[in-house]
């Protein structure tokens, strides 16, 4: 019958059964490896049409690489702490707070080397044996992910500290909160 589905029980009967039990939440050290794998199979989605088009003649793959899964891991950990296996890993957060600083500033290294490079050389560059009228926009396309990408990781990276100066007093002044 349709009120025998766990999802209705849920909302006709709140108290007498808790989403844990209905749900039960799967092994955090299956989910945090498909995290990972979701990490870099989308950076070989986003990385994989550059190289298609441009070949070895893009010198940025492993800068891009670095601030797509950066910026994926950290903002899954920032906003999904508590569903990873080391959510009360003292050793694990302090080391999330100490990456931050030379994180940070590899990855704006990276975005200033991209910038100086697409002032000096331009898209163009990407495209040395055939520059036809469609690669221009494809360009565009490199220069705006790579731009996305490495902003978003800044910004995460920044914020990492911050989320886990919260999860260390979340987790001295309660029991269950991280």
């Amino acid at each position: 019958a349709l009120t025998d589905s766990p999802v209705l029980q849920y909302i006709i009967r709140p108290k007498s059964r808790t989403f844990a039990k209905i749900f039960p939440m799967p092994n955090f050290w299956k989910v945090e490896a498909l995290a990972w794998l979701f990490a870099f199979v989308f950076c070989i989605l986003v990385l994989g049409p550059i190289y298609l088009k441009t070949g070895l003649y893009y010198h940025f793959y492993l800068q891009n690489a670095t601030s797509i899964l950066v910026f994926l891991t950290f903002a899954r950990i920032i906003f999904l702490l508590r569903y990873t296996p080391y959510a009360r890993s003292r050793y694990v957060r302090f080391a999330l707070i100490a990456l931050a600083i030379p994180l940070f500033m590899y990855q704006l290294d990276n975005l200033y080397d991209f910038q100086r490079f697409m002032d000096e050389e331009g898209t163009i560059a990407f495209f040395k044996e055939s520059f036809r009228p469609d690669d221009y926009n494809f360009g565009k396309f490199i220069r705006y992910q790579f731009v996305f990408f490495s902003v978003a990781s800044l910004v995460s990276i920044a914020a990492m500290p911050i989320r886990m100066v919260i999860s260390f007093w979340r987790t001295t002044n309660t029991a269950q909160s991280v």
